[in-house]
């Protein structure tokens, strides 16, 4: 699963500091004093970061099965005919449904991603959705380190030098937020930075969990705001609890609230400017 969450960007002496929650700690596994591996997506301006120099042939699959016998044996059988590595994998209930998640490298395989994507939207109506959130990694050149440098009373922080940014032609002097999806499952950790006035949201919902809840929130706010990272928390037994991170394109946050509490799935919901007047 995905873990995100936000920090403000501050100015120090060397450089810039974010600070790294216990949330996204936990989940990494993070600790003071850690060397991380960097990378800088020159298209997006992320800031991508990993505990291990990961294999660039590493692929990240997740994939929405109804609940009927055989749907995950067919997937994962698929994979084998491909001779594609499973590193590692996993599912959990959504009520009719199953979330599964892959991690796959496809160093050796006789299959490309785009093949298995290609596949996954044919094999039949137990694909209830197919998403494939990210191919992983992008082109990663985990070259060049950085450091956790300091604990603090809400978590860790991480400082990066002026020369990090400087040698890649990068310029976060004006970044006022950092919004941050950690993964788990391959130890890495991506790092987007906004500029003051973005019209930057944090959001949160509790929705019912029933089949297409989910699906029906995020096309509603889909309609206003250009969603950047989805936090996928585990549903307890009675509901599920949603977060989100994105910029507010159209309209206003009194539209969006009214329109996401309109449904009938939506047992609560709450979209907080940051850094900016709503």
């Amino acid at each position: 699963m995905i873990v995100c969450d936000q920090s403000k960007v501050e100015v120090v002496d060397d450089g810039r500091k974010i600070g790294i929650s216990r949330k996204i700690s936990g989940a990494l596994g993070l600790f003071e004093g850690q060397t991380l591996f960097a990378s800088h997506d020159e298209g997006s301006g992320q800031l991508l970061l990993s505990t291990v120099s990961l294999n660039p042939s590493v692929n990240y699959f997740r994939i929405y099965l109804e609940d009927v016998p055989g749907s995950l044996s067919k997937i994962t059988e698929m994979l084998k005919d491909g001779n594609i590595n499973i590193l590692s994998g996993g599912a959990f209930s959504l009520g009719n449904l199953w979330l599964s998640e892959f991690i796959l490298d496809f160093k050796e395989a006789e299959a490309t991603p785009e093949d298995i994507i290609d596949e996954l939207g044919v094999l039949g109506g137990f694909v209830t959705s197919r998403e494939i959130t990210e191919l992983f990694p992008r082109s990663f050149d985990l070259q060049s380190t950085l450091e956790i440098t300091e604990g603090g009373p809400e978590g860790l922080y991480l400082t990066i030098p002026g020369d990090f940014s400087a040698k890649r032609g990068m310029s976060w002097e004006s970044a006022s937020h950092a919004v941050m999806s950690a993964w788990p499952r391959v130890k890495a950790l991506f790092i987007d930075f906004y500029q003051p006035g973005s019209k930057l949201l944090k959001i949160s919902a509790k929705i019912r969990d029933v089949p297409g809840s989910l699906h029906a929130l995020a096309d509603v706010i889909r309609t206003q705001v250009d969603l950047q990272a989805i936090d996928e928390l585990h549903h307890d037994a009675e509901s599920g609890v949603w977060a989100a991170f994105g910029v507010l394109l159209i309209g206003s946050l009194e539209e969006l609230h009214r329109k996401a509490t309109n449904l009938p799935t939506v047992i609560d919901f709450e979209a907080e400017p940051l850094g900016w007047n709503g």
